[in-house]
Parts: structure tokens; C-alpha cells; sequence
């Protein structure tokens, strides 16, 4: 996929040559992407794309006016105009011809060119005459986009690390954000970085920067979905068909070797359901434990499509094993990742053998489904972010006020929008950027249309056992009518008694297992989840890897929360598992990216050319 950067400088005159080449190398993730800068009028601007037959510098050229005033770039896809760019498809919407349609556009309707303008794209625009620039991405930030500015002048890339290499930019660490990685579930929220004067720019956003200093605006918030007339539930059933099937097409587009990571959950099944009824080919990966849940399920889902299933087992690499697979991607996610959930691209050599475009099911059930649904009150938000109570982080008097803060913003939009303002752009768009250096990678739930149909809808049709199981089962019953979903290990919408008694069985074979095999008996436990860090990392020699990095000499950690009390945290996990996973996990990432970062900062400063 493709992600740009640029350089603007403070002084009009200056030419700053060799800035936006090493923000490249900073970005720049392995050497099969390719590489094209422009300079106009003082403004430097490069871009990275997937290995392409084509020069990127024709394929991405920027749109201009023909008078040489407007430029316009642009990153990523398009899925859908809205009604005032015509997209033929993904591909097209990569080509000059459409940028050119999107500056006219722009230039004569302003901000409502791009307001419906569905996809997941950056786009910048330049005004080489007033020397003022304007950054616009999608709605929800689908491809991450980070900024900061010195006295030297402005600074814009899709790494956090590409911007560090601008002149007169500080990388001094921040120290909120390990503290909020501590506190809420291993992510830091809304605009935070680990780097203090580097913020990430939020979705539907309208970036101006003129004589230096940047102003920023929202194109859309989430008080702006559409109400809804009441319908029957069979005609709601048949419009989020009509929906869903149309999402899925335009998102195959130019694929050749389409996929997915399958789950045993309903969102990446309810994508192989749809994708494998007009894809000629198609291949998902499962991640896990053997025997675990998800690939039970996962194998099951792909024998009713009779289509080809790959199983990958977590924790099993040798050169490099597992923990230096995660540890490798540290830099390139700008430490913005924690080691539990730096697990998803342990799977990524296997999806770039085997995959070209990606479907992704990431936040389908928070769109579609009961997730988020009971948020009404901040405490309800706090509680679903999560918030930990570690004595590393904010005590809960301090998080929610934070909370509340959030809450005040969204305009009276409902309260569970907190959690896809701030939590969701963090937890999941960067998983998927991480895996957009190698493939193209596309959402089908935040399709706009799709996600303004479900969000519109009252929260009661939303609840378990309504229309988001009512549509998967009748129109996938193939796969949704006997496959257990891995939240509850029964088909959606068993009856209540029938949970109930699942879970009775759950607790039960938890006590009888351990009995039965000290009698010497055959009982296997039953391997709900498919990860098992408490296991794997409490092996001693990794134990002392991950210890000896969050303690180490220079620590960071250590100097915020104090030495003695990131060593007891530590301990109460792998002695007790007495604290959230996440919470070791991030501290994990924040010391390996710091300790590291000068070092690959120094890299791209004096690396050979792109």
C-alpha cells in the first residue's frame, strides 16, 4: 500500500535537499518498495508503494492544475466517490486520471469532494502560489498519518519515524504514553505516540498549514450518521445483504491471490462466506494453537467452502524464533505495538507467499454486532477500553476523567464512539499497516455505507441474537448454521439455556481435567484461546530476554514508574500472572523502540539512496 511523506520548510527560500529521500529510508520497510520523490515550490514530498511494473514516479505523479498552481497526491484507494468522483474500481482510483478528477473536484466543491469519498487513503494538496498545504485522510484513519513541526518547519509521513528525520525534530520520549499503554489495555489513545512532539493526525481530518503552523478541522464526526426509519427485520436483513455483497466486490478488484486471517469469530468467517461465492480463488490463514478453538472452527468454515485453508502454529519459528520474529517489527510499527499482539505478524511471511490483497474482518463485530453496544455511561466506556489497575498506570479517578474529556467531544454523539475515536485507530490500524508494506489490505466493514447502516440502527437490533446473527445465518447457513462462533463455542443464536449450560461444562472440565490426569488418565484440556503467553513466555530463557529488556540499564520505565516498581509488575506476571499480559507487553515495546530508535534513525540519516 502505498503511504507518503513531506517536508515543508519554515523558510520559503531554503531548499532542504536529501529531507523527505531519508524520511524514506526511516519509513521504509523492506527493500521491495519502491520509491518517488517530487520538490515544488520548496515543498518536498516522497512516496512508498508495493513493487510495481510501472515507475512509481509516472503511476503516482501528482495531479496539477494547469496553470501549475494545485498539486494533489495521493496514497492508498478508493472504494466508492459518494457521488462526486466517479471510482471505477480500487485499481482506478490508484491512476493519474483519477487524481485529476479529485483535484477538480476539491477545487470547485471543496471539502464535499472527499466527505463521502469511501476508502482508506492519504491525500495531500499544495497551493504552490500561497505556499499553503493541506493533508486529508478517510474517515477512520484507515492508513496512519503522523505529523509535528520545529522552528525548521513542518513535518508529515505515515512513520512516525520518517518524521524524526526532519530537520530540528526531537525524539524525546514521551512518558504518558507508557503510562497509558499501562493503564488501558497496552494501547496509548487518540493522537499519542511514543514520541512527545510527534501526534498521530486523527480520521476525516482537514490539515492546513500556512506560513508554518497547522490548523486542524474535522469533514465528518460521528454525530453525523444518518437516523434511520423503523423497517422489518426481513427488509433489514436483505439491505445489509445488498450492503455487504457490494463491499466485498470493490474490494477484491486487480487481486489475483485474494485472502484472509481466519478466526473462529463471525467477522472474518462472515468474509470467506461472501468471498468465496465470487472469487475464483481464495486462501485463509489461521494462526494459533493446535487444536485451539479458532483453528477448529476456522477448518470447519473453510471444509463448507471447499477452500484452501492454511494453519500456521504461534511460537514455533527457530531462525528467528518467535520472539525475535516480534522483536523485528518493533521499529517498524514505531513501538506502537506490544509484544502480545506483535503475534499477528508472526503469520505475515506466510500471508506474502500466499496472499496479494487481504480482507479484513478487524472491528466487525464492533460494527455490526453486540460489541460496544452496552456503552452508556463513561465508567461503561473506561471498563471497555479496558482500564487496568496496575500500580504502574492512572488510578481510576484519573482515567475516567479522561473519559469524560473524550465523552464532552463528540457532540452528542452516542457514548460508544469513544472507543472508535480513540481506542479502535490505534488497537487495529495498526495491525493492518503493519501488514501494508507487503500486500494490500482492505476493511469491509468500515465500508462507509456499511458502517453507517449498522451504526444507524437502534442498539437493541444490535444485541446478540438479532439482526447481525439473524443475517449470517440465514443467508451463510453453510457457515454460520452448525460452526460454533469462539466467543461462545455454539452456532449463533443458541438459546439462552444452551450458553448457560456451555458454560457450566466449560467450569466443570476446568476442575475434572487436572484430576483426571493425575489419576494417570487421557484428558486433554480444552484450548479455548489460541495463544497462550502465560506458557511460552514464562520458558526461562525467554523470560530473562523479556525481563532483562524492561529492566534494563537506562530503563525508561524504570526512571517514570520508579525501578522497584516495574520489577514487582514484572514479577506478579511471571510468578503469579497477577497483572494483565498487555501491561508487560507494552512495557516490552517502549523499551526495545527507544533503546533502538537512534541507531535506526542513524541508519536512514546515512543509508544509501532509495
Amino acid at each position: 500500500m502505498t503511504a507518503l511523506c513531506g517536508w515543508l520548510p519554515a523558510d520559503p527560500e531554503r531548499e532542504d535537499q536529501g529531507v523527505v529521500a531519508s524520511m524514506g529510508r526511516a519509513i521504509r520497510v523492506h527493500i521491495g518498495q519502491v520509491w518517488a520523490e517530487w520538490s515544488v515550490s520548496g515543498l518536498s514530498i516522497g512516496l512508498l508503494e508495493l513493487p510495481a511494473a510501472e515507475s512509481p514516479a509516472e503511476q503516482y505523479a501528482p495531479a496539477v492544475t494547469p496553470d501549475g498552481r494545485y498539486h494533489l497526491w495521493m496514497a492508498g484507494e478508493a472504494f466508492d466517490g459518494g457521488g462526486f468522483v466517479e471510482v471505477r474500481n480500487a485499481v482506478n482510483s490508484r491512476t493519474l486520471d483519477f487524481r485529476r478528477s479529485l483535484l477538480v473536484n476539491l477545487l470547485v466543491r471543496g471539502i464535499a469532494a472527499i466527505a463521502k469519498l469511501d476508502g482508506e487513503y492519504q491525500i495531500v494538496l499544495w497551493d504552490a502560489r500561497d505556499r499553503t498545504l493541506v493533508l486529508l485522510n478517510d474517515r477512520f484513519g484507515g492508513l496512519p498519518l503522523y505529523w509535528s513541526r520545529s522552528s525548521k518547519g513542518f513535518a508529515f509521513a505515515g512513520g512516525v519515524r520518517g518524521i524524526l528525520m526532519a530537520p530540528g525534530m526531537r525524539c524525546d520520549p514521551d512518558p504518558e504514553a507508557v503510562r497509558e499503554a499501562v493503564t488501558f489495555g497496552g494501547f496509548r489513545l487518540g493522537d499519542r505516540t511514543n514520541v512527545a512532539a510527534v501526534k498521530m493526525v486523527p480520521g476525516a481530518s482537514v490539515v492546513t498549514v500556512s506560513e508554518g503552523r497547522p490548523t486542524f478541522r474535522r469533514y465528518w464526526r460521528w454525530a453525523d450518521l444518518p437516523a434511520r426509519p423503523p423497517l422489518p427485520i426481513n427488509g433489514l436483513i436483505d439491505e445489509a445483504q445488498s450492503l455487504w455483497q457490494r463491499a466485498v466486490r470493490v474490494r477484491l478488484a486487480g487481486s489475483t491471490k485474494p485472502g484472509e486471517t481466519l478466526s473462529g469469530g463471525l467477522d472474518s468467517r462472515a468474509i470467506l462466506a461472501e468471498a468465496t461465492r465470487v472469487a475464483p480463488t481464495w486462501t485463509a490463514i489461521t494462526y494459533g494453537l493446535a487444536g485451539c478453538d479458532d483453528a477448529r472452527y476456522a477448518q470447519r468454515a473453510v471444509e463448507a467452502t471447499r477452500t484452501t485453508w492454511v494453519f500456521q502454529h504461534l511460537y514455533s519459528g527457530r531462525d528467528p524464533d518467535w520472539l525475535d520474529a516480534r522483536t523485528g517489527h518493533v521499529q517498524h510499527t514505531d513501538g506502537l505495538i506490544g509484544l502480545t499482539d506483535l503475534m499477528h505478524l508472526e503469520s505475515l511471511p506466510l500471508q506474502v507467499a500466499l496472499l496479494d490483497v487481504h480482507l479484513s474482518g478487524y472491528i466487525g463485530d464492533a460494527v455490526s454486532g453486540p460489541t460496544f453496544n452496552e456503552v452508556h455511561t463513561p465508567l461503561d466506556a473506561l471498563h471497555r477500553l479496558p482500564f487496568y489497575a496496575t500500580r504502574l498506570g492512572l488510578d481510576q479517578n484519573a482515567a475516567l476523567g479522561r473519559v469524560e474529556q473524550w465523552l464532552s467531544a463528540l457532540d452528542g454523539a452516542n457514548p460508544r464512539f469513544v472507543l472508535f475515536e480513540h481506542k479502535l485507530p490505534q488497537s487495529t490500524n495498526r495491525l493492518s499497516a503493519a501488514w501494508r508494506p507487503w500486500l494490500r489490505v482492505r476493511k469491509p466493514f468500515v465500508d462507509y455505507a456499511v458502517f453507517d447502516f449498522w451504526q444507524s440502527l437502534p442498539s437493541e437490533l444490535r444485541g446478540r441474537d438479532r439482526l447481525y446473527e439473524r443475517w449470517l445465518r440465514s443467508r451463510y447457513p453453510a457457515c454460520f448454521g452448525k460452526i460454533p462462533n469462539q466467543k461462545t463455542g455454539l452456532p449463533v443464536l443458541a438459546p439462552t439455556w444452551r450458553l448457560g449450560l456451555a458454560r457450566a461444562r466449560r467450569f466443570a472440565w476446568q476442575v475434572i481435567q487436572p484430576l483426571l490426569v493425575n489419576l494417570g488418565l487421557p484428558a486433554r484440556p480444552r484450548l479455548r484461546y489460541y495463544h497462550a503467553d502465560e506458557v511460552y513466555w514464562r520458558v526461562p530463557q525467554t523470560r530473562e530476554r523479556i525481563e532483562g529488556m524492561i529492566l534494563r540499564q537506562g530503563s525508561l520505565s524504570c526512571e517514570i514508574f520508579g525501578r522497584a516498581s516495574v520489577a514487582a509488575v514484572v514479577a506478579d506476571w511471571f510468578d503469579r500472572l497477577a497483572v494483565p499480559t498487555q501491561v508487560i507487553g507494552a512495557l516490552y515495546a517502549y523499551e526495545e523502540y527507544h533503546r533502538d530508535l537512534p541507531r535506526h534513525l542513524d541508519t536512514a540519516r546515512y543509508g544509501r539512496s532509495l
